[in-house]
C-alpha cells in the first residue's frame, strides 16, 4: 500500500535534511541541533510584540484582572504548565484548555463564560495553526468584550490571528523530519511562553535582582527554598533567614526586606504594601 504525502506536508519538507536517514547518529543529531538553534533567531523579530504582551499583561494584573492562556491539544498542555509554574495555587495567571472539545466553537465560548472571563481580563491564545474551532471561539468571546487578545501561532494570517491585536508568529521554516506534530512550533511556543511568564514575574514584583521571591512554604521543599532565597538575597545566615521567615508568617518578600533593612515584620510588610510588593522600590523608601 502506498501512502502519499499531502501537498501541505510536501511543502513543509526541509530541503537540507532529505538524506538524514543516511547519516551516522552523531551527524544526524548535529543536524537536528543546528536546526533547533535557528528557532531562537526566528523569535528575535517578535521581541517587540512579546514585550507589548508582557507590559499589557502586567497592567492587567495590576488592575485586578487575569491573564488567561488558552490552547488545545499539545498547545493546551504547554499553556497549563506555564500557568502552574507561574503562580502555584493562585489565579492571576491561569490556563483554560479545550480538553476534548477542541472541535467546538461553542464550547470555546462556554468555557470562557464558565470562568467569568471579563473585559478587564487578558487572553493569550496558543495555536500552531490558528484554525482550531475551540480556540477561535474562546478568542472571539474575549474579542467581543473588548479585552486585550494576543496569540502565539505559526500562521499570522489564520482566522484566530485576525482576532488578536498582538500576533506573535515566528517564521520557523520546515521541521527536520516532516510528519511529526510541528516540533519546531512546539519548541518555539515553550520558549515564548517562558519569556512572557518570566518577564511578567519581573514586572509584577515577583522577582528581586534575579531571584524569585514569591515562594510560598506549601511543603518542606518549598520551605527550604524560601530559606535559601532569603539567605541569598539578604546575605544572611540560615538562622537569621529562618527567624525572619517565622516572624513574617513565612512571607518570603517581607523576610528579605526585614533582613536588608532591620525593620520588624509589621513595618516591613507595610512598606512592601505601600510599594506594590516591589522589594527594590521598598528599599529606596526604607528609613
Amino acid at each position: 500500500m502506498s501512502i502519499m504525502l499531502t501537498g501541505s506536508v510536501k511543502e513543509r519538507r526541509h530541503a537540507s535534511t532529505m538524506n538524514i536517514d543516511r547519516l551516522s547518529t552523531l551527524d544526524m543529531l548535529k543536524v537536528i541541533h543546528q536546526d533547533d538553534a535557528l528557532i531562537s533567531a526566528a523569535i528575535t523579530p517578535c521581541l517587540h510584540t512579546i514585550a507589548r504582551v508582557v507590559d499589557i499583561a502586567a497592567a492587567t494584573l495590576s488592575h485586578g484582572g487575569r491573564l488567561v492562556i488558552v490552547g488545545a491539544g499539545p498547545s493546551g498542555c504547554v499553556a497549563q504548565q506555564v500557568a502552574d509554574e507561574y503562580a502555584p495555587g493562585k489565579t492571576p495567571v491561569m490556563a483554560v484548555t479545550a480538553q476534548e472539545g477542541e472541535g467546538s466553537y461553542e464550547r470555546g465560548v462556554a468555557d470562557l463564560q464558565a470562568i467569568k472571563f471579563g473585559e478587564h481580563d487578558m487572553m493569550l491564545a496558543v495555536s500552531v495553526s490558528g484554525k482550531t474551532p475551540w480556540v477561535w471561539g474562546a478568542m472571539r468571546h474575549a474579542w467581543s468584550l473588548g479585552s486585550p487578545v494576543a496569540i502565539i501561532t505559526g500562521d499570522a494570517q489564520s482566522e484566530a490571528a485576525q482576532l488578536a491585536s498582538m500576533v506573535i508568529a515566528p517564521e520557523l521554516g520546515a521541521d527536520v523530519v516532516a510528519g511529526y506534530l510541528n516540533t519546531k512550533a512546539g519548541i518555539a511556543q515553550k520558549m515564548i511562553l517562558s519569556m512572557i511568564a518570566t518577564g511578567l514575574a519581573v514586572r509584577t514584583g515577583r522577582v528581586y535582582s534575579n531571584l524569585r521571591v514569591d515562594l510560598e512554604a506549601s511543603n518542606t521543599k518549598w520551605a527550604e527554598r524560601q530559606i535559601a532565597i532569603v539567605m541569598e538575597a539578604g546575605g544572611c545566615t540560615r538562622a537569621e533567614a529562618k527567624a525572619a521567615l517565622e516572624s513574617s508568617n513565612h512571607n518570603c518578600k517581607t523576610a528579605i526586606l526585614m533582613v536588608l533593612t532591620g525593620l520588624d515584620a509589621w513595618k516591613a510588610h507595610e512598606l512592601l504594601a505601600q510599594n506594590n510588593g516591589f522589594i527594590r522600590v521598598a528599599l529606596q523608601e526604607a528609613p
